[in-house]
């Protein structure tokens, strides 16, 4: 039995499959890189320059291909005339597919195990060999692997018995799991940034709102500056308009005095006039 070691096409088909995100790749490539023969072909350990163009090559054949997500059709990530390596060739799908679940426990270390229906993965796979040979195949998948399986209630459960119309669990061989162990967990420095990246954030997002405060408190003050001027120019002109009006009172009060006085002198002038008339 052949110790499969994964290539760049089963890398790129699980960042698209498992929907890493571009910003996440590098990391993902530095790890599996950083694992180096434990897991990749050994042409691709030699330069990880060369891995990265490799890989970023075969994302864009998949993509061309229109294998995008979980949704895609597990048939396109082997391209038309590829020979299985690990499966027999009309069962090509069930290796990509089991390449793509074993990945996704070497990059989720933190996961235990995942459930799988082998019973039912014949039609959405697109597979027509006889059941018996799937069984067979699923075996030497998951051998090849370094998986093993486990019912519900986590005891061991032999495929060479046949496959169960039941969820298995799906996990790393403990062996194989210890040696991956020995590696740096990337997904610990996802964690870490994520968390520097929010103190960031919320250091950016207090600065922010402290300056947006800060404006308010000054376009405030620019407005009740505004409005104590205009109060006080309002005031102003009430007052000099008001005194305005005294003075126009005080005047006309003056000239009815004047009027006032002349019309008294007239008035005494006539009584003399008349009373020397009379005498």
């Amino acid at each position: 039995m052949i110790n499969y070691l994964y290539n760049a096409r089963d890398i790129a088909a699980y960042f698209k499959w498992a929907g890493v995100s571009s910003h996440q790749e590098k990391e993902y490539l530095h790890y599996i890189f950083q694992i180096g023969r434990d897991i990749l072909a050994k042409p691709l350990t030699y330069d990880y320059d060369e891995f990265e163009k490799a890989v970023y090559r075969d994302l864009y054949y998949l993509w061309s291909e229109g294998f995008e997500n979980e949704y895609s059709d597990i048939a396109t990530i082997a391209p038309k005339g590829a020979v299985s390596l690990i499966c027999d060739q009309e069962f090509i799908t069930l290796e990509s597919y089991m390449k793509l679940l074993a990945l996704h426990l070497i990059f989720s270390r933190n996961l235990p195990y995942v459930h799988v229906n082998f019973t039912g993965l014949m039609l959405p796979l697109g597979l027509k060999g006889d059941f018996v040979d799937y069984e067979r195949n699923v075996v030497i998948a998951c051998e090849t692997l370094h998986l093993v399986t486990q019912d519900v209630f986590s005891q061991p459960f032999d495929l060479h018995l046949g496959i169960p119309d039941e969820m298995l669990c799906l996990c790393l061989e403990p062996e194989f799991r210890k040696s991956l162990a020995s590696h740096d967990d990337f997904r610990k420095r996802f964690i870490k940034q994520a968390a520097s990246r929010l103190q960031e954030l919320k250091k950016t997002s207090a600065e922010i709102q402290e300056k947006e405060e800060k404006k308010k408190q000054r376009l405030l003050k620019r407005k009740l500056a505004r409005e104590a001027a205009k109060a006080e120019k309002e005031a102003q002109k009430a007052a000099a308009s008001k005194a305005g009006d005294s003075k126009d009172k005080k005047k006309s009060e003056g000239e009815t005095d004047k009027k006032s006085c002349s019309a008294s002198r007239v008035t005494k002038k006539k009584e003399k006039k008349e009373k020397k008339s009379e005498g």
